[in-house]
């Protein structure tokens, strides 16, 4: 699991944003349809607790997906909210509660339009001043109720047929494996998988760049809707004009951001057999490469909050891969940081230009690192590792190599 980012606002929704809600740090549901605000209440054997006012509240998002869990501290456990976001009947947001507790208790929601899987208590609400529209259901020990909250005709809708937290949470990964990931038990290379989950999550959800504002950011988010399963042919009239302007005014633009820019719409134009266009992209950024002549220096996606989702996407994987000026292939450009150092790790999906994807590994063998690489649909022209300069391929799909750490 993965804290809160800034940049996801407690968000869910359903893909494509035609459906979306906020969840508070302390679990209230705001839909973004202007219907009402949905609280919830705890009471246990001791008193009711009111998760905004509770300093014991803990949040997350379930492995960095909009499903949004939220724990508060109740007599001898934890009363556990996981709220998400399914597509059916126009989009309807599902809040589960668990009692993970010994003893029984009772949450009360403030609107009576919920739809419920047990009829409300017929109690009179005692002990907390709550809004006329609330409902009371209780809960037995290590058991739990679910709830749903739609946005349009609530007739139909059988709560036993939504899918539980655990299969939306399966759901959205297999979305975002389509794209690039990394895969590390913990460390720095754990925080860059969850960056690459959260910015492309947001982008699932709807927030992507308005063209007029940001050309190259939205180059940026559709590629990497494109990369998460969109049909490349609807975005390509839109794109590859932007892109020609971003590469014409390329003096305005992060070299880093260009270079990702590149390898994705050469990814788009080869998924549209458009192989000409894919070699006169390659050149115009060579032209470009060779007319600025720095190197550049690769943005940090620790201090990412604020770019745009593809810009964050592009600050994690310009770290890990990238296509130079001349069309090289350049694995971990800026070698191994020193934080990375000693931890083991997989990355799979990156864009290796030309419509390539690179895959590689690293294995720590003392100072030095094992890497094992492969590339599919293609090979670059050359392949090259910013960690050991004295290494390189060329015509081979995969293979491994022990790499001498030159730098940290």
């Amino acid at each position: 699991m993965t804290t809160l980012s800034p940049t996801s606002h407690g968000l869910i929704g359903i893909r494509g944003g035609t459906f979306t809600a906020s969840v508070s740090p302390w679990g209230d549901i705001t839909p973004h349809d202007g219907t009402d605000v949905l609280t919830w209440h705890v009471a246990d054997e001791d008193r009711w607790h009111s998760p905004e006012k509770e300093a014991s509240v803990r949040q997350v998002r379930i492995d960095g997906v909009p499903v949004v869990e939220t724990r508060l501290r109740v007599r001898g456990g934890d009363a556990i909210q996981r709220v998400y976001a399914v597509a059916s009947h126009g989009g309807i947001v599902v809040v589960e509660i668990e009692n993970d507790s010994p003893s029984p208790i009772a949450v009360a929601f403030t609107r009576n339009d919920i739809i419920t899987s047990r009829v409300p208590t017929q109690q009179p609400i005692m002990g907390i001043e709550l809004p006329a529209s609330s409902i009371v259901l209780p809960i037995g020990h290590r058991s739990s109720v679910r709830v749903a909250l739609a946005t349009g005709d609530a007739s139909n809708i059988q709560l036993n047929t939504l899918p539980s937290a655990d299969k939306l949470v399966s759901g959205w990964m297999q979305s975002l494996e389509s794209a690039s990931r990394v895969q590390a038990a913990d460390g720095p290379l754990h925080d860059l998988s969850l960056a690459l989950v959260d910015a492309r999550c947001a982008l699932l959800l709807g927030e992507v760049c308005d063209p007029l504002e940001d050309a190259l950011g939205t180059v940026l988010d559709g590629i990497e809707l494109v990369r998460l399963g969109d049909k490349a042919e609807v975005w390509l009239d839109e794109l590859v004009p932007l892109a020609e302007e971003c590469l014409q005014n390329h003096a305005q633009h992060d070299l880093s951001e260009l270079a990702q820019m590149v390898a994705g719409v050469q990814l788009l134009l080869h998924r549209c057999k458009e192989e000409r266009a894919v070699r006169d992209v390659a050149a115009s950024w060579q032209r470009i490469a060779e007319s600025r002549q720095t190197s550049y220096a690769i943005n940090d996606a620790s201090h990412s909050v604020g770019m745009s989702h593809g810009r964050r996407v592009a600050a994690v994987e310009q770290q890990l891969c990238t296509v130079n000026g001349r069309g090289e292939t350049i694995l971990l450009p800026q070698g191994v940081p020193a934080l990375w150092r000693g931890f083991n790790w997989e990355s799979f999906g990156f864009m290796a230009g030309g419509g390539v994807s690179a895959s590689f590994a690293l294995r720590w063998h003392g100072e030095n690192v094992a890497a094992l690489w492969e590339f599919t649909g293609g090979v670059p022209v050359i392949a090259r590792s910013g960690v050991d300069t004295t290494w390189s391929t060329t015509k081979a799909s995969s293979g491994e190599a022990l790499w001498q750490v030159q730098n940290s």
